[in-house]
Parts: structure tokens; sequence; C-alpha cells
């Protein structure tokens, strides 16, 4: 039963397709014409909107195709154009960064080479970093590392290519530095965590929140008037005769990726000669006023 509902619409067509080609062959006005006509138009009707709507669907077909390349192509365009966008970002910064060394490094006294970060030490306390520039480029142990911001750290190992440098924040690092604002002086000791403290200050002495901190030039390693930080608070409520100042660094340790280093060391401070220079003033004074 099946096989015949699936045969008879052929058989129809067919039949319906031989009595068109007979009225065509045969043009009299027939009943029998008539009646094939009435019967073959609306099959007709039927097998062209048939074919419109196929080639509607396969035209769409190849239009879908079409604009799907074309969609993948435009996107691999996008794609490329925001690589290019960050490459040209990331080089901007780039240049802004290595522009504001390059003014620093031309208005500085001293001998001053850019340096490449090429590693950090992981530890939260032991804070250090390593730098592409060694004893085959100049560097000397203790050499100042700096930025134009202000100091980083200073150089405690150094290798043929490459130098590791201890920060300020580390809990072994020590600066001798002064208040710039009234040239209040202390010693600027690292705590780890980018935590440090203005140490040795009397509880007398004026110093506040803001203020900024300078190296002095007294420990004969970094050179006088580099900015190490400000004051973000004061505690005078401590037991003892010092207060306890903290300390944030000028320059952001975590976003560095090129530095300064001194290649001419400082001159260390003779202070057995300084001693005997300040009391032949001090006789020179009194005997003049005898």
């Amino acid at each position: 039963m099946g096989r015949w509902k699936r045969t008879v619409p052929v058989i129809l067509v067919i039949a319906c397709l031989a009595l068109l080609s007979l009225s065509v062959r045969n043009r009299s006005n027939t009943a029998l014409n008539r009646g094939s006509l009435e019967v073959v138009g609306p099959v007709g009707s039927f097998m062209d909107g048939l074919a419109g709507w196929v080639e509607g669907v396969w035209l769409s077909y190849f239009q879908l195709i079409g604009v799907k390349e074309e969609n993948e192509s435009l996107k691999r365009v996008v794609d490329r154009q925001g690589r290019q966008i960050v490459q040209l970002t990331e080089d901007r910064t780039a240049n802004e960064r290595l522009r504001r060394l390059l003014n620093f490094k031309i208005t500085a006294e001293g001998d001053y080479k850019g340096a490449k970060i090429v590693a950090w030490d992981p530890g939260p306390w032991y804070q250090s970093m390593v730098i592409d520039l060694g004893s085959q480029d100049g560097v000397p142990l203790n050499a100042p590392v700096v930025t134009e911001a202000g100091v980083v750290g200073r150089v405690v190992e150094i290798t043929p290519n490459f130098s590791k440098v201890l920060l300020i924040t580390d809990s072994g690092s020590g600066i001798d530095a002064f208040v710039q604002r009234n040239r209040v002086h202390g010693l600027l000791s690292g705590h780890g965590g980018g935590q440090m403290t203005l140490d040795y200050v009397r509880k007398a002495d004026d110093v506040r929140p803001g203020d900024m901190v300078v190296t002095s030039g007294l420990d004969g390693i970094f050179p006088a008037g580099l900015s190490v930080g400000s004051v973000t608070l004061v505690d005078k409520k401590s037991l003892g005769l010092f207060l306890e100042a903290q300390i944030n660094p000028s320059v952001d340790l975590n976003g560095l990726e090129e530095v300064l280093v001194k290649l001419d060391r400082e001159m260390p401070i003779d202070w057995m000669a300084l001693g005997g220079d300040l009391k032949r003033r001090f006789e020179e004074q009194a005997l003049g006023g005898r």
C-alpha cells in the first residue's frame, strides 16, 4: 500500500505532462484539450513555484557561504589590527619610559648606563632583581641603580654579563637620607613588602606626612639629592627617643622594566680627614677670637 502512495503522484504527473504534450500537438479546441489544460495548469504552476523555491534556496546557500567567508576574512583583519594596536601601544609606552630615562641621564651628574630587568626575586621579603649589565660593562659593586623618579637600589652581586640589585625596600637596605624640607637627617631602612622607615629621627624634629625624603650623599654610595620616597605616617607616641616615620618609595618598583646604573663610584667619605678638618677650623676660630 505504501508503494502505491508513492507511485500514484508520479503517475499523475507523467499523465499530466502527456496530456499537455498532446494538447500542444493538437491545437483544436476540443473538450479533451480543455480538460487537459484544467489539469495540467495547476501542476505547471506548482512545478514553476517549486523550481523557483529550489533556485532561491540554492542561491541563498551560496550567499551564506560567501557571507561566512567574508566574515572570517574581516575577523582576521580585525585580529591583525588589534595585535598591531597592542604592539604600537607597547612601543609608545616603552619610548616614553626610555625618553624619561634619557632626559635624566643627560641632566644628572655622573656616568649612567641603561639596563633592562631580566629577572625578579620571587621572595616577599628579600627583594632583588637582575639586570643585563655586568663587570664587562664597567658595573662596580654597590653601584647605585635609579630611574628618573628616584632610587631603586644598589648592586650587590656582579657577573661578567649580569648584576643583582638589592632594592631599597629590602630589609638589608640602608640609605643615609634627609627630609628635603628642613634637612632633618635619618637612616632610610627597608622592611620588605614595599615598606620603608626613616629611622633615628628625634621626636623633637619636625617631620610631617607628605615630606619628601632625598639621599644625603653621606653614605658614599648614592649621590646627594636623589628622591627616595615621601612620608606617609609619623608616630611620636612610641617609646624611646625616636619617632617612627613610614616612607612610601618614589619609584613604583613593581612596574619597572628599565633602569639606569651609575658606573662611576662616589668618592668615599674619609671621616677621619673630615674630623681633622673640622678640628682645625674650630682651633682657627678659637685662636682668631683671642
